[in-house]
């Protein structure tokens, strides 16, 4: 369902860098973390785009064990979907979820989301 290939947006990787000179954590971690901050909060994909242009990382370095997790998710929160439209989804939930947890000071403070 998801491409092999994927990317996040500018405001997303600027998020998740913040994050990793606050935690350490990598941005793939990040980016794993804001996908389910953004589901726990209750935010939904409304079809927008957003330019997915920054970097690029195979699919399994951006959701590691937890692809098929990431991937039933999306089907389940969005059942009539076409494919493509499941990799806009999963990057717009990365944006949302990035910036709530930019501003985390250390990991602790992420077990709040």
């Amino acid at each position: 369902m998801l491409p092999q290939k994927m990317k996040i947006s500018e405001k997303a990787f600027v998020s998740l860098r913040r994050l990793q000179i606050n935690t350490g954590l990598t941005v793939n971690i990040g980016a794993r973390l804001a996908f389910f901050a953004s589901m726990e909060r209750g935010f939904t994909w409304n079809g927008d785009d957003i330019p997915l242009t920054q970097r690029e990382l195979d699919k399994y370095t951006w959701m590691g064990d937890y692809g098929d997790v990431v991937e039933m998710l999306l089907k389940q929160k969005y059942p009539n979907l076409e494919a493509k439209d499941y990799y806009k989804a999963w990057g717009s939930h990365v944006d949302d979820g990035a910036l709530l947890i930019e501003t985390s000071p250390n990991i602790s403070t992420l077990s709040n989301f």
